[in-house]
């Protein structure tokens, strides 16, 4: 798992707009909607892997206390600035692993989005995290979270794609090794500064977890699977249900 991107954090929000709405924007009624059909009444909550904080800092804005959570220094200076800029004084961002973070108190509920958990490249690292999680959690604490299925890295991660914005260019070159079931992204950012260009290009790792592989894994960490499902996280019907959603209460 690569905790050291540069470019990536200053890029990202400005990335995620060339889409419209960022992910955590489109996650984030899905995320109210499975609050409201399981009953959570929390108002206290971490989100793991929070990247720039967009999703912490909704929650936050409700009246939440928040905590984000990320390997990335530049992920969370960006989070913290935003919730800054957002009025969220509600949301405090710490840079921690997700295999081993630590909060100063427990919490009513964990979030990770956007395939965040499938950076985690090995069955011991992912269970690692799950049992942070757990150990976050209050007795009775809920885990939403999703991950990339297969269907998303053979039909998403087996082609080049590049993004185009007045700031920047961004290039992925994606492969998709199934017997491995490991996706590489080779990202290129350039820059455009001035008369220049400044070209930078980090590679992303991500690995794909059967279903039956993750429900283990969770209730190994001390957790029942309360749901688990396929779904298109777009209005484009044409993406396909492409990611699975996970809600998870501790034991």
């Amino acid at each position: 798992m690569n905790a050291g991107y540069n470019i990536l954090p200053a890029v990202y929000d400005r990335w995620q707009s060339t889409y419209g709405r960022s992910f955590s924007e489109m996650v984030f009624p899905r995320l109210l909607a499975a609050l409201r059909a399981h009953r959570i009444p929390v108002t206290s909550m971490v989100d793991v892997a929070c990247g720039t904080g967009t999703l912490a800092v909704l929650m936050a804005r409700r009246g939440w206390e928040v905590y984000g959570i990320d390997a990335s220094e530049g992920m969370i200076a960006r989070a913290s600035a935003k919730a800054v800029a957002m009025r969220a004084p509600g949301a405090v961002f710490l840079q921690q692993d997700m295999r081993s973070f630590r909060l100063p108190r427990q919490v009513g509920l964990a979030t990770s989005f956007f395939d965040s958990l499938n950076h985690l490249l090995t069955h011991d690292d992912l269970l690692a995290a799950y049992r942070c999680v757990r150990e976050t959690l209050v007795p009775g604490g809920w885990f939403v979270f999703d991950l990339n299925n297969e269907q998303c890295y053979t039909q998403l991660w087996t082609r080049s794609d590049s993004v185009t914005h007045d700031e920047f260019t961004m290039t992925l070159e994606n492969s998709y090794d199934r017997k491995e079931r490991v996706a590489t992204s080779h990202v290129t950012v350039q820059m455009k500064e001035g008369n220049g260009e400044q070209r930078t290009t980090e590679t992303v790792r991500e690995r794909f977890y059967p279903l039956e592989e993750v429900r283990a894994l969770l209730v190994e960490a001390g957790f029942s699977v309360r749901e688990s499902r396929d779904f298109n996280f777009t209005h484009n019907p044409g993406m396909g249900k492409v990611k699975t959603w996970f809600v998870a209460e501790r034991e």
